[in-house]
């Protein structure tokens, strides 16, 4: 006998839309990410030097104000913080999502567009799906060690 929900599922090809839609923003957001981790990675690999030369500056030119050039990294520093906005803490402008949402809009939509992209996409959704019941527990909502329903 089938079971109701897989019944319901299949006759719901906007949950499948959703899903599939869901899958690709996933991908699409780790991108995002790893771009936002290389960034940060290359500024943390640029600041390091850049703040010895300006200790140096300032101890040899800095004057009345030996920490004006280090100040200067600091600042700069922070502002390229902001505007990688790795962990997406910041909603307002001036940062890289501004940058990135429209690629990752278009890219969105070519996916969606594209018969070829959709087609692909459903196939590798049926196969992410059967590797998902393959992972399932045999008793779904129960515990394996005690053998209860978890609540």
């Amino acid at each position: 006998m089938d079971d109701p929900d897989t019944a319901q599922e299949a006759s719901d090809p906007g949950a499948d839309e959703d899903r599939d839609r869901t899958r690709l923003q996933l991908v699409l957001d780790v991108l995002v990410f790893q771009f936002k981790l290389a960034a940060d990675g290359l500024r943390d690999v640029l600041l390091s030097p850049l703040s010895l030369i300006a200790a140096l500056m300032g101890l040899i030119a800095g004057g009345d104000d030996p920490y004006r050039y280090f100040r200067d990294l600091l600042r700069f520093g922070r502002r390229t913080e902001i505007w990688i906005n790795l962990f997406g803490y910041r909603k307002h402008s001036g940062t890289s999502d501004e940058l990135i949402a429209p690629i990752k809009e278009k890219v969105m939509s070519e996916a969606q567009a594209n018969p070829w992209i959709s087609k692909a996409g459903g196939e590798l959704n049926r196969t992410l799906d059967t590797m998902g019941e393959r992972i399932k527990p045999e008793q779904e909502g129960a515990d394996k060690r005690t053998g209860k329903d978890a609540d």
